[in-house]
């Protein structure tokens, strides 16, 4: 029963990331948590605020407005106070009047049905060479540094 609740709510997520909804994804972040995109790109880097996170999916959807997730795999372990999580998946968009697909995987930990960090691992190749053509044509943010947190001692 807890695998299938934990499903439910990781797929609930991923439907709320294909309607741009991201508060519903900071929502489960525990009170301290660490989320990494992998690669020196101007997604990378490791967040651990909910503000960084905020600017982060905001930025992405600048990139990918009509972004749309597909699941391609997904596996559930460990109990609740230490639940490990895998998905597979399919991003697919369009950037500058041409189609952009990738792939990428997601590890999460949860703890009691809180995220207390993921990461994601994407084609970084595809998506930094996409970034490149998004630049020559003036949209400078595709390579601009990573988002960071803010310095307040807060993670609200």
């Amino acid at each position: 029963m807890f695998r299938y609740v934990t499903k439910r709510q990781y797929q609930k997520g991923w439907e709320s990331m294909n309607r741009h909804d991201y508060e519903a994804i900071i929502r489960q972040f525990a009170p301290n948590f660490e989320v990494t995109f992998v690669g020196d790109t101007s997604l990378g880097g490791s967040r651990r605020t909910k503000d960084a996170m905020r600017r982060w999916f905001q930025r992405f959807f600048r990139f990918f407005s009509d972004a749309r997730f597909e699941m391609q795999d997904l596996a559930i372990d460990g109990p609740p106070w230490n639940t490990r999580i895998f998905g597979a998946f399919e991003i697919t968009a369009t950037v500058l009047g041409a189609p952009y697909r990738n792939v990428f995987i997601q590890f999460v930990r949860m703890r009691w049905g809180r995220i207390v960090s993921y990461a994601i691992y994407e084609d970084s190749l595809k998506f930094w060479r996409v970034t490149q053509i998004m630049s020559g044509r003036g949209i400078v943010e595709a390579t601009a540094g990573p988002i960071a947190d803010e310095p307040t001692g807060s993670n609200l």
